[in-house]
């Protein structure tokens, strides 16, 4: 139960939900998290690995095991950061609707808070079930580079279209990509601050993101 009651009411806890594949996860999904959980007073984040994304390609992605140890390595040390396995543990393809109604039924008298990339946003018009998810969470849109006028353009489509409510929350410019790091691992180029060190560590040991899987050899 997560509801706090502070001289005789009820305060409802506003919980922020980052999700993705974080394949690797890195520094750049970190700083996005913590600038969230500052400026939109959340009382945490809670990380959800994706199990099988729908748009993407078995062969893009490892297993959701090591992406989400990989997300528990990451997050270890800031007590307001949670990661959860509802999504990996779901068979078959997993999507925002599912996971916002388990989500629903856990906690209650919570405030959800879908943190999500401009890019993605241009996308939800192919999620399922997507009016729903709009009346089930805000969206949190964390920009990195785009241009005020393209943001407010899409808010005003999105908002008309769905009766969506959001947020722009602006995050430092910082061009990490997890795709940029797989690269790096390919070419035998260094990955250190990109991601944590443990994150690192948790790669080379377990020789992940080789040439041969990408290739899907």
């Amino acid at each position: 139960m997560v509801i706090i009651i502070y001289k005789g009411r009820f305060i409802m806890k506003k919980i922020g939900i980052m999700g993705g594949t974080f394949n690797p996860i890195h520094i750049g999904h970190l700083i996005a998290a913590q600038e969230v959980l500052d400026k939109m007073n959340m009382d945490k984040i809670i990380f959800i690995p994706t199990g099988n994304p729908p748009h993407k390609s078995k062969r893009e992605v490892i297993s959701a095991i090591d992406r989400y140890e990989m997300v528990k390595l990451a997050i270890k040390n800031n007590a307001c950061f949670e990661v959860s396995d509802i999504e990996i543990k779901r068979t078959g393809e997993t999507y925002s609707y599912d996971t916002l109604t388990e989500l629903h039924n856990i906690y209650y008298e919570t405030e959800f808070y879908f943190i999500i990339g401009f890019d993605t946003l241009k996308e939800i018009s192919t999620w399922k079930r997507v009016y729903e998810v709009c009346n089930m969470t805000e969206f949190i849109v964390v920009n990195r580079g785009n241009s005020l006028k393209e943001i407010k353009d899409e808010f005003l489509i999105k908002e008309k279209k769905f009766n969506c409510k959001l947020t722009l929350v602006e995050i430092p410019d910082i061009k990490i990509s997890s795709t940029d790091i797989r690269d790096r691992i390919n070419n035998n180029e260094s990955i250190k601050y990109l991601v944590t060190n443990d994150v690192e560590g948790y790669i080379y040991q377990k020789g992940l993101f080789k040439v041969e899987f990408n290739k899907g050899l």
